[in-house]
């Protein structure tokens, strides 16, 4: 996929941009259409914060923290146990 961010304030607007009909933003956007994919959260310590949502029964659609945009280590939570929201975790490296 293809990414964006614009700074918004101390935050920051991450636009993605599916670069085959098979990629997950392209689903995402052929089942529920146009909006918000996932929103993030800066963590410091993100093994630390992944252990503490799994032992609260949290389902993480990753074991281990995975290299992602921007040059962060990200983990996302099933959005099935956030009222259909994906939870993206994000640490600076």
């Amino acid at each position: 996929m293809n990414t964006s961010f614009f700074k918004v304030g101390d935050n920051k607007v991450e636009l993605l941009e599916a670069m085959g009909p098979e990629s997950a933003i392209a689903k995402f956007l052929a089942k529920k259409g146009e909006g918000i994919h996932h929103i993030a959260f800066d963590v410091d310590d993100i093994v630390a914060e992944m252990a503490r949502l799994k032992a609260e029964g949290f389902v993480l659609l990753n074991e281990v923290p995975k290299r992602g945009a921007d040059n962060k280590l990200v983990c996302f939570v099933h959005p099935k146990q956030t009222n259909g929201v994906l939870i993206e975790l994000c640490q600076q490296i």
